[in-house]
């Protein structure tokens, strides 16, 4: 339950607000990234601390150093993202193997396209986090999450490029 909320909230925060709180959609990232990686190695308690750590580190590190922050986050989103995405599909991989993959991606898209990476970046990185609550909490087909998460990588790409033109 308490792996929902969380979830949850830190997706609605990065779908909405990823670029315009890019310290904060780093801290978010990151912490999500340690989450899922300390959890398969400590256990939830211990990789719950040690990646709100994690969160607090990429905050600072946002908010001193952009652009270097900007490309780790893109690795780090894409690695939490594309697992959970690939599950939806059935794909049964190496979640490491996947996790890289997907960074590469990520880091790619904020190289090739800062502003537009990073939306896209934190859009996903959002609606991957949203679509795995909502999986807790509804049995859902492999379709239907499909459905769910690309419709809400599409709402908060289409509000964060809004915000973007605005100011």
């Amino acid at each position: 339950m308490l792996d929902g909320i969380i979830a949850l909230v830190a997706g609605m925060l990065l779908l909405f607000y990823g670029k315009r709180l890019f310290w904060l959609a780093a801290a978010l990232i990151a912490f999500l990234f340690g989450w899922q990686l300390f959890g398969n190695l400590l256990g939830p308690g211990l990789s719950l601390i040690l990646a709100g750590v994690l969160g607090i580190v990429f905050a600072w590190l946002a908010i001193k150093f952009v652009k270097i922050a900007a490309y780790i986050v893109g690795f780090l989103a894409g690695a939490v993202a594309l697992p959970f995405l690939m599950g939806i599909f059935g794909l049964d991989m190496s979640w490491f193997i996947l996790a890289l993959i997907g960074g590469a991606i990520g880091l790619i898209l904020v190289a090739v396209a800062f502003d537009w990476g990073l939306i896209l970046i934190t859009a996903w990185a959002g609606a991957s986090a949203i679509s795995f609550a909502l999986q807790n909490w509804v049995s859902m087909s492999g379709t239907f999450a499909t459905v769910v998460f690309l419709v809400l990588m599409i709402v908060g790409v289409l509000w964060q490029a809004s915000r973007k033109r605005k100011g």
